[in-house]
């Protein structure tokens, strides 16, 4: 009885765990959401500072409505994605 109530409390710890986890980023350019029963959805935290070439950039998309903070995710050729003012 205590092997299967131990694998049940570390199930459930590994799934709060990777909710917590989904939800939370920490990157400062953009997050992924993980949700399964939603489109993942792209949010940036904060402005990049410094110009990119517009021969380096190769697609550029407006991060959804739902973000606190505006902005144009900028695609370079490397694959980088860069946060920009939507106003600039």
């Amino acid at each position: 009885m205590k092997v299967p109530a131990a694998a049940l409390a570390a199930l459930l710890l590994v799934a709060i765990c990777s909710l917590a986890e989904a939800q939370l980023g920490d990157s400062s350019v953009a997050v992924s959401s993980q949700k399964t029963d939603t489109v993942p959805t792209e949010c940036c935290f904060s402005y990049m500072s410094h110009r990119i070439p517009r021969r380096h950039i190769t697609s550029a998309y407006t991060t959804s409505s739902i973000c606190s903070l505006p902005a144009v995710i900028l695609v370079t050729k490397k694959g980088l994605k860069e946060s920009a003012d939507p106003k600039s």
